[in-house]
């Protein structure tokens, strides 16, 4: 059965298994995701739920990043997960359909700070969520089709399996976790461009701890919860037919966090990475200005215009989900980075001026190449009559052009500097670099909870 075989692997899989090249992997997520949540605790949103969590009266197990305070270590999650997705600046998968970091990491720092787990504890469990979820995620990219948005979804699957394997749940006990935290998973894309998408993050890492202590505790499910007629993926995927036997096909033979993991170099959402590495190359290659153009088209599939659709954005987030303003900003100034989405500079009339001629195209051969499900052909039309254009399959980031270590560490170091003293910096960089040999996460957690100049 595809829920028991899941919750086999989890149970089951020990550190000694885990390849070297996989944990080399987990710590630049680990990395990445401290930075980008570090750099994003002081965004509105963050704000907001931080204030939320804290004037609630709540025990003292983990900390909020940032908050200089601890709380639940449930609500930690959910605050930390929601922070971390706040500037959709964090790491991506094609098989989770999402951001898989932003869900599982929240989700076992909280229960690792609570429970004084080592370094090797939450490399095991990170690695352990990451595959039990991309071994269904397959399965299930319907739901995202349809409207799902799977890194709450599918996510909460991701961070039940990570919470199971910290808290060393036994089989019968992970099953009824996965039960339980696939009746919490949803999600909707339509919210995408809100402060509700990356709240969705934060849920699912809440999700996983509620479910995993809950299990732990006695509390019931059914036991077979993803394959069932009523379950999980078949009643999220609309009724429609699935393939659930290849639910866990290569858990334990293949490590998809290898292969498949995509980290950010602009903070915008994935789907407009690679038209933007495009235009950005074809800007140098033939000295393109902005008032150059007359026009420009994205030729893609559906996947991508499904996610990038705000078309006439007006707020910094709606900003990040809009193709037409990352090209165009890419346009104006000859890249893309942190200080450009903020609502002032959506809104900055030389770049509006520029958005209406950002325009999309159907690709029936992109669409029908699922090994290009973020490529894209851009085409830029000048004034003078001359075309130039570029076909790419993936971006700068992607796992078949992956950042270096040292492209993460200058990442985290320019997100982590925003809110944390220079030492601190350096001191969490080293710490994450050899965590293997940590002791005991707190260390790590207490430097990112009071030690942020972040403070409400």
């Amino acid at each position: 059965m595809s829920t028991e075989k899941l919750a086999r692997y989890i149970v089951e899989t020990n550190y000694e298994q885990i390849p070297n090249e996989a944990l080399d992997v987990t710590k630049k997520l680990i990395l990445d995701t401290l930075g980008v949540t570090l750099a994003g605790c002081n965004e509105p949103g963050s704000k907001l739920i931080t204030e939320y969590v804290k004037e609630e009266e709540n025990k003292p197990e983990a900390g909020v990043i940032g908050g200089g305070f601890k709380t639940l270590a449930s609500q930690a999650a959910w605050v930390n997960g929601t922070m971390a997705h706040a500037l959709d600046y964090d790491d991506w998968c094609i098989p989770f359909g999402g951001h898989p970091s932003v869900v599982i990491l929240p989700a076992i720092l909280a229960l690792g700070e609570k429970h004084y787990a080592s370094g090797k504890e939450v490399l095991l469990s990170y690695i352990t969520g990451f595959e039990a979820a991309t071994k269904l995620g397959p399965v299930c990219l319907r739901h995202y089709m349809i409207g799902w948005h799977m890194t709450s979804s599918l996510g909460s699957i991701a961070a039940v399996a990570a919470a199971a394997k910290l808290l060393k749940l036994d089989i019968e006990q992970t099953k009824t976790a996965i039960g339980i935290a696939a009746s919490l998973a949803s999600g909707l894309k339509q919210n995408i461009g809100t402060m509700t998408k990356p709240l969705h993050a934060g849920n699912a890492a809440r999700n996983g701890i509620v479910a995993a202590l809950l299990a732990q505790r006695g509390f019931t499910a059914d036991k077979s919860i993803l394959e069932a007629p009523q379950g999980y993926c078949k009643v999220l995927a609309g009724g429609a037919d699935l393939d659930l036997d290849k639910i866990g096909d290569g858990l334990g033979e293949r490590f998809d966090i290898i292969s498949t993991v995509g980290l950010k170099p602009w903070p915008s959402c994935a789907d407009t990475h690679t038209s933007i590495e495009i235009v950005l190359y074809l800007m140098k290659e033939h000295d393109i200005k902005a008032e150059d153009v007359d026009e420009v088209e994205i030729r893609t599939g559906p996947v991508i215009q499904s996610v990038a659709f705000h078309s006439r954005p007006q707020t910094a987030l709606e900003g990040k989900f809009s193709m037409n303003y990352c090209i165009a900003r890419a346009l104006l100034d000859g890249e893309v980075g942190l200080g450009d989405f903020t609502d002032e500079r959506v809104r900055q009339p030389e770049v509006q001026h520029l958005i209406p001629k950002v325009q999309y195209v159907d690709s029936p051969e992109l669409a029908s190449d699922l090994s290009a499900v973020l490529g894209s052909e851009v085409v830029i039309k000048l004034r003078d009559g001359r075309t130039f254009s570029r076909t790419q399959k993936s971006p700068k980031g992607s796992a078949s052009n992956p950042m270096s270590w040292d492209d993460v560490c200058s990442k985290y170091w320019d997100c982590a500097s925003l809110v944390l003293p220079t030492q601190d910096v350096k001191t969490c960089m080293e710490l994450v670099s050899h965590l293997e040999s940590l002791s005991d996460i707190n260390s790590l957690m207490d430097i990112l909870t009071f030690k942020c100049r972040a403070r409400l």
